[in-house]
């Protein structure tokens, strides 16, 4: 009784949320076995529902209800690592590698701790272990990573952690124009020759070594792609950073074949399993 007390109350919420949103039924569908489906997105996550009748719009209400119930009483067992897996599956394909890869490095005892149990102080004790090494940015990337999952599972919980003050940009190594051209000649003739060069166009490491023939037009070079490592540390090639990271830059070259024959040597020196080896230019250039 009590129970059904339970969910004639949520579905009474339901309603009345409904209400306010200027929605006024369930959405039923009939599929083509003969069942009914009834859906609903509830913060970010599709609840499904399925029937062997179809059901009023007070039923479909009242069995949402019983379903949402049911998900709560299923999420105050979650642990961090499971809620974090529910998470990145419900938004996978919106989430960046980057972020996905966030939870392989969170440590084995905040992951293990239940989302039910879990506070906001466990959540500073964690940035405070995972800032070791880690720059400004890349923590509060981590804390808004955790945040966002808190907030889907345990929405109640209020957190005011303290972050890594950001790096000042006066602390940013800038090279000049005679810095630039020392490292162009110490690298010409080299496989890093090219994609240094690259970098002196604003070109990311990433999107280097996602060039193709295809992206080359004349002097004009199209960037739309970027090479990056996915949850699994596999290589894949994903759109640009950003919106605005989609560009066109004219490389003013002697010969256009020069060119081709520069993005060819990319494409072939710089194969996945060489990408890593980057990573001085990124620092050096700012790639």
């Amino acid at each position: 009784a009590c129970k059904r007390n339970s969910c004639s109350t949520l579905a009474v919420i339901f309603v009345l949320i409904f209400k306010k949103r200027m929605v006024y039924y369930m959405k039923i569908e009939k599929l083509p076995s003969g069942s009914y489906r009834i859906r609903k997105m509830y913060k970010g996550i599709m609840y499904t529902v399925i029937t062997e009748y179809k059901p009023t719009q007070k039923e479909a209400m009242q069995l949402m209800a019983e379903e949402l119930d049911k998900v709560k009483t299923e999420n105050s067992a979650l642990t961090f690592a499971k809620a974090a897996e529910k998470y990145i599956s419900a938004k996978e394909n919106v989430l960046s590698p980057s972020t996905i890869r966030i939870i392989k490095y969170l440590s084995d005892r905040f992951k293990s701790l239940r989302i039910s149990e879990l506070e906001a102080e466990d959540v500073q004790v964690e940035i405070n272990h995972y800032c070791v090494g880690r720059s400004p940015k890349t923590t509060r990337n981590a804390h808004g990573f955790i945040s966002a999952v808190l907030a889907l599972y345990k929405p109640n919980l209020i957190l005011n952690t303290a972050l890594p003050q950001p790096e000042s940009k006066e602390d940013s190594y800038i090279p000049t124009a005679d810095d630039i051209k020392k490292i162009l000649d110490i690298a010409k003739d080299t496989r890093y020759e090219i994609p240094f060069r690259l970098g002196t166009y604003g070109l990311r490491r990433s999107e280097v070594c996602a060039l193709t023939m295809d992206d080359i037009k004349g002097n004009t070079v199209k960037i739309n792609k970027a090479l990056v490592q996915d949850s699994s540390n596999k290589w894949i090639v994903k759109t640009t950073k950003t919106v605005k990271s989609s560009r066109e830059i004219y490389i003013p070259c002697r010969k256009k074949l020069v060119f081709q024959d520069f993005v060819f040597m990319i494409c072939a020196i710089f194969s996945l399993q060489n990408y890593h080896k980057l990573d001085s230019a990124k620092k050096t250039l700012c790639i």
